[in-house]
């Protein structure tokens, strides 16, 4: 297929498929079905569906969403950082994902992948980054591994993809990794059928990314300093994506669905004064084994 013979219409089908597929998923595994949002862009044109679970079985908050909005002018940051004209009309149009289970032993987990266009440009991005509280290593190993096995076969560098994710979800002022990283793409633009493909493969690869985390530990007892642990270092997740993540700020900027783009945050997550963990302990052993860029297929 070439790359002309791929509209914008094809990719918005193809990702409605993802988030259907993905949500299926989620639906099995939780138990409890999503509550869907179907809603208009006022800026613009287009719209999404919003699906969400709120303190089902396994997820205290989570949800899938699919987006595609068209608006006249891109926000002025937007056409600064891009070198175009003031009033270039866009297109964007994706699924996003973030879950927050309730059990501190199973990771949050999110993933996106999107399509943009304005004037003559055009790109896909997206990605996938795992946050967990108490990581397995011989889990962290087989998700990467996994990851590998989407790029290899979309025709992708993993490694470049792996380093632009430890890079991009990076909180500069803790000096640590948001979690364990995995991929991460933006500005993808050498050919549409294929950078769509890779989307796709992503997304469809996520019930194997993300099923053995809930299988090794849905039915983990913890202990309420656990769950104590796991909602402070929630904290680190909400300083990442209101501070840093561009999908949050571009969605603002585009005056997007408020809902939807703040769905990402958790339910519940707490900041303690100046508290650090004991020495030793597996609290510690996250930032200090964990919370930094390594070479996980060579530990496997």
């Amino acid at each position: 297929m070439a790359s002309t013979a791929v509209t914008t219409e094809h990719i918005q089908s193809e990702f409605r498929n993802v988030q259907d597929h993905i949500c299926a998923f989620l639906n099995d595994a939780d138990g409890v079905p999503f509550r869907e949002d179907a809603w208009d862009y006022g800026k613009g044109s287009g719209g999404g569906r919003t699906r969400v679970w709120e303190h089902a079985k396994l997820l205290e908050k989570g949800g899938v969403n699919f987006s595609a909005i068209q608006g006249a002018s891109l926000p002025p940051a937007a056409a600064t950082e891009f070198k175009l004209a003031p009033g270039t009309p866009f297109l964007a149009t994706g699924v996003s994902l973030v879950l927050h289970p309730w059990n501190p032993y199973v990771p949050t987990i999110h993933m996106n992948i999107r399509y943009f266009e304005a004037g003559d440009l055009w790109w896909f991005g997206g990605g996938i980054d795992v946050t967990p509280y108490y990581p397995v290593r011989e889990e962290v190993v087989a998700y990467h591994r996994r990851l590998k096995q989407v790029c290899d076969e979309s025709g992708e560098d993993y490694a470049a993809h792996k380093k632009n994710c430890d890079e991009y979800f990076f909180l500069k002022h803790r000096d640590e990794t948001r979690g364990i990283g995995g991929t991460f793409f933006d500005h993808l633009k050498s050919d549409k059928a294929k950078n769509l493909a890779y989307c796709v493969n992503l997304g469809r690869a996520f019930p194997d990314l993300y099923r053995p985390f809930i299988e090794a530990h849905r039915n983990d007892k913890h202990t309420d300093a656990e769950r104590e642990f796991q909602l402070y270092r929630r904290g680190r997740y909400v300083e990442f994506n209101l501070v840093y993540d561009r999908g949050t700020l571009f969605g603002l900027q585009s005056q997007g669905r408020t809902e939807s783009i703040l769905m990402s945050l958790p339910a519940t997550a707490h900041w303690r004064y100046d508290w650090r963990p004991g020495p030793g302990t597996r609290e510690a052993q996250l930032t200090d084994e964990y919370l930094k860029p390594r070479d996980w297929l060579s530990l496997g």
